[in-house]
């Protein structure tokens, strides 16, 4: 089913662009070149929304363990070294746009440290680059990207090596699809989605899933068009466009979703993830997890909540 309209409040977002970033932003990297490719992206928000930017590494002690606390320490100290060394060659190639960059390495469990470095930093999202891969049986994120994901009580972007649209690294998203069961769950991602899309006037997909019987989905569909009427600061309008034909046939809701963000040309998917949907356990988040793994622009990850 298409959908042509919407009730008038789930157009007013209820976070404004500022309030959704907050002040800092994390990149979480293992020094691999899928964390390169996605600090291009966390420059760039950083810059837009003049936020702190973070640069960020967890040592796992557990494998030093039988070695002796001196190789922990060692390690933490080389980490620190390269991230420092990343940011005087960004400051060197002039890529840090006059954005404050920190460095912060810490030891333990990345699902015990992330929690608190989120609120210890006054996080609004961290960015982190994933190793996705197309295809059911090659699907894999990275452990730290999923737990990461996982983890975080903030939004998580996800970078993916396919990932070949840039314009939200340097301008902001010219398309944004919203993706979610449709649920009152999924209102957090859908506030995000809108204050984006006030912020930089552009368009926006929404997808609500609504039904999966036997391996098959239902959905609505809306598209929507930011217009700038002159009496109002601005709104979204249906009218403007159409919403996307869908396949005949559409599998799961992964595919679906991919399949709308492609004939949407979108530079950025908002997913909502419900809570039982882990990504270190991939076969329990089936559907979540595909659109991260195969989708061809960055993913934001929010709490369906």
């Amino acid at each position: 089913m298409q959908e042509t309209i919407l009730a008038s409040e789930m157009l007013q977002p209820s976070l404004t662009p500022d309030q959704m970033v907050g002040r800092n932003i994390l990149l979480a990297t293992d020094f691999s070149d899928c964390s390169a490719r996605a600090l291009g992206y966390a420059l760039g928000i950083a810059s837009r929304y003049e936020s702190e930017l973070y640069l960020f590494h967890c040592v796992d002690p557990t494998p030093y363990s039988l070695v002796g606390p001196g190789v922990v320490q060692t390690t933490l100290d080389d980490a620190r070294g390269e991230l420092e060394r990343l940011v005087s060659d960004l400051r060197r190639e002039n890529r840090t746009k006059n954005v404050e960059i920190k460095v912060m390495v810490e030891a333990g469990d990345l699902g015990v440290v992330l929690p608190q470095v989120v609120k210890d930093l006054d996080l609004g999202l961290i960015v982190v680059g994933t190793h996705g891969r197309t295809g059911w049986r090659k699907m894999v994120l990275g452990s730290v990207a999923e737990m990461v994901v996982d983890h975080a009580s903030c939004p998580v972007l996800c970078v993916g090596p396919s990932t070949d649209r840039t314009r939200l690294q340097e301008f902001g998203p010219e398309n944004i699809l919203l993706a979610g069961e449709g649920s009152a769950r999924a209102s957090h991602a859908r506030s995000y989605a809108l204050s984006l899309a006030r912020k930089y006037r552009s368009g926006l997909t929404i997808v609500d899933v609504l039904e999966n019987r036997s391996g098959r989905v239902r959905a609505k569909v809306s598209q929507f068009k930011w217009q700038e009427p002159e009496e109002r600061n601005g709104a979204l309008d249906t009218a403007a466009t159409s919403p996307p034909q869908l396949p005949a046939e559409v599998g799961t809701q992964s595919d679906l979703i991919l399949q709308v963000a492609d004939d949407t040309s979108a530079d950025l998917i908002v997913l909502a993830v419900p809570e039982t949907h882990r990504f270190t356990d991939r076969f329990l988040s089936t559907d979540s997890y595909r659109v991260v793994s195969g989708a061809a622009c960055p993913v934001l990850t929010v709490d369906a909540r």
